[in-house]
């Protein structure tokens, strides 16, 4: 029923617009004038009103919208119609002078109720109603506003009028600061669709005319046309446009300009009252404070209506601030969850994540989320992912505001939880390596030498009873004993071996690589005296593993070693045998050195050479 009323009082309303065009034209031609505003008002407000009304009847701009271009309309006709068949006629005839007090009214009370009825989707809120229910009923004792200016014997009416004219200008500026607390208490999406109406209303009321003069009425008649397309916009279309953007940037420049002018205008006037023999330095003086202060009220103003623009959030650093105390006394896992909401909702994104170690998601991605590069200190931390956009769309500008200042909070956190599993990890490495160790000597000690030391107990003691009766018994046995003994004490070398090479403990690193592989040129730039213990057995056991792959796996014919240490220990170990390809799938033990170096805080990897060959390369940071 709603929708039907609509389009019947809209149909009404623009058949009575082209028929008043058509008398214009056709009958009673004359250059612009009075009547554009009108004209204007019924051609914009009834399609805009009817159309909104269509989307959602239940907003009140959208009939508001509707009734004053359909009585702008048959008004317009009405008195095309005394003028050309009534020849002018003055007083005019009682239908008309009502039909022209009605359009009066309901225009009035229009421009009242819209400031207060934007953007709201429900009909007459309580508190409100009693204020609409005021406005109507003032509008109604002044049906005869605007017969003041048609009739000049207007009767009591013409007082009535004069009182109105003096109540209503008031009464337009007090719903526009209505209009204004509630863009201030509102969340963004309403801001943003109060924002494309308030400069506009704000306009309007301005009446040109009657401050210019009526050579300025065409100014009139842009902000009355303004008003339907922006209340159209806002209701339908608010997130396609950055009406954000375009106030934030507008304002912005208008307030710097005039701070700078202040600051200049000041710096000016301070120069001429202390530098008063230097006349020539007032310019300077003043432009010097003003391109100072030029940046930090730019960064001043622009944090200001963010927030004004976006609430509390909409400020990036008190975003920040905010973000950092509820991670401060959280976990790494925990801090990047929070973060990474923080950036969802900070940006108004179905949801985000983090990738790259530690995977973090928060909401929705969809299929194709954008990617920013995390860094921490020039190294990869991950990368954030951005999903699609939620009921909140804000502009680029405000994004990467807040992108710069909360990405290098996620990163931080990336990083975090990045170095947390790495350190995890390491730690069960480290405990897997230790079981491991511990099995391998209980089995050494216990399967071997423990065996062995039981037999050349039992052998003794058979040596000792020979001794009497059998000595050349005797003498064998204990002759096995002793090649027995030279056996363990070998043995035992080679467990403590595998623990730390005594070569290291003997003749210290460099010459330990240089006596795995006499034939092999060791080249070393810098001093490798210093070395934590844990790191010289680090790079030995890669060293000696890289020689052992050119040896048994490259084909190698000229193998070199490299040893650096410039800020931190680089060891690279080059061959020119057949290539990573052939090599890493010979059980070179690759992934072993990967981890010896990871074990110490290093990195080692393994590559083609540029000429052919293997390139082992191993990094320590050991300062």
């Amino acid at each position: 029923m709603p929708r039907v009323v609509a389009v019947s009082l809209g149909v009404l309303g623009l058949a009575a617009l082209g028929a008043h065009v058509v008398i214009e034209v056709a009958v009673n031609p004359r250059p612009p004038g009075v009547g554009d505003t009108a004209r204007v008002q019924a051609l914009l407000s009834t399609p805009l009103g009817m159309l909104i009304v269509l989307r959602r009847p239940g907003l009140i701009a959208g009939w508001l919208l509707l009734l004053v271009g359909a009585a702008n309309g048959w008004v317009a006709l009405a008195i095309s119609w005394h003028e050309v068949f009534g020849r002018g006629a003055v007083p005019l005839p009682p239908s008309l002078y009502w039909l022209v007090c009605l359009r009066s009214a309901i225009t009035t009370c229009a421009a009242l109720m819209l400031p207060l009825a934007h953007p709201d989707a429900g009909l007459l809120r309580p508190r409100w109603r009693w204020v609409y229910l005021a406005l109507i009923v003032w509008q109604v004792l002044l049906l005869g506003v605007a017969l003041a200016r048609w009739h000049e014997s207007a009767g009591p009416w013409a007082g009535f009028a004069q009182v109105s004219a003096v109540v209503c200008g008031p009464l337009l500026w007090v719903s526009l600061l209505v209009l204004c607390l509630r863009f201030w208490r509102a969340g963004p999406e309403v801001r943003r669709q109060i924002a494309w109406l308030a400069p506009v209303v704000a306009f309007d009321d301005l009446e040109f005319t009657e401050i210019l003069g009526w050579d300025y009425l065409w100014l009139d008649t842009v902000g009355e046309a303004a008003v339907p397309v922006a209340v159209a916009v806002a209701v339908l279309r608010y997130r396609l446009y950055a009406i954000d953007t375009l106030v934030s940037r507008a304002v912005v420049g208008g307030a710097l300009v005039g701070c700078v002018a202040a600051a200049y205008l000041a710096a000016g006037a301070l120069a001429g009252l202390f530098l008063a023999d230097y006349g020539e330095l007032f310019g300077v003086a003043a432009a010097i404070v003003a391109g100072l202060s030029f940046l930090p009220v730019q960064r001043r103003l622009q944090r200001l209506l963010d927030r004004l623009l976006y609430g509390r959030s909409g400020d990036p650093r008190a975003h920040a601030e905010a973000l950092r105390r509820q991670i401060q006394y959280a976990g790494p896992a925990q801090a990047l969850e929070a973060a990474v909401r923080a950036v969802a909702g900070g940006l108004a994104v179905r949801g985000a994540g983090v990738q790259g170690g530690e995977r973090v998601v928060v909401g929705e991605l969809g299929e194709d989320p954008r990617g920013i590069a995390l860094v921490w200190h020039g190294e990869p931390a991950g990368t954030l992912l951005l999903g699609p956009p939620g009921a909140r769309r804000f502009p680029r500008a405000y994004e990467r505001r807040m992108l710069a200042v909360l990405v290098p909070i996620v990163a931080d956190a990336a990083h975090a939880l990045r170095m947390a599993g790495d350190l995890r990890r390491s730690w069960e490495r480290a405990a897997v390596a230790r079981e491991e160790e511990r099995r391998r000597l209980h089995r050494d000690l216990h399967d071997g030498l423990g065996s062995r030391l039981t037999g050349m107990s039992i052998a003794l003691e058979a040596a000792r009873r020979s001794l009497g009766h059998s000595p050349d018994v005797a003498y064998r046995l204990l002759s096995d004993l002793r090649v027995g003994l030279e056996s363990v004490n070998g043995e035992m070398r080679e467990l403590v071996q595998g623990l730390r090479p005594g070569a290291l403990e003997a003749v210290g690193l460099e010459r330990s690589i240089r006596m795995l592989a006499p034939e092999v040129p060791v080249t070393v730039a810098g001093s490798l005296e210093g070395l934590p213990p844990v790191v010289e057995v680090a790079v030995y056991r890669i060293v000696q593993e890289a020689l052992t792959n050119a040896r048994r796996h490259s084909g190698a014919g000229v193998v070199r070693v490299v040893l650096e240490r410039a800020g931190e220990l680089r060891v690279v170990v080059s061959d020119d045998g057949v290539g990573v390809g052939v090599v890493s799938g010979s059980g070179s033990g690759l992934s072993t050195m990967r981890e010896r170096a990871a074990e110490v805080g290093g990195r080692c990897s393994v590559r083609d050479g540029e000429g052919g060959g293997t390139v082992v390369e191993a990094v320590f940071p050991v300062g």
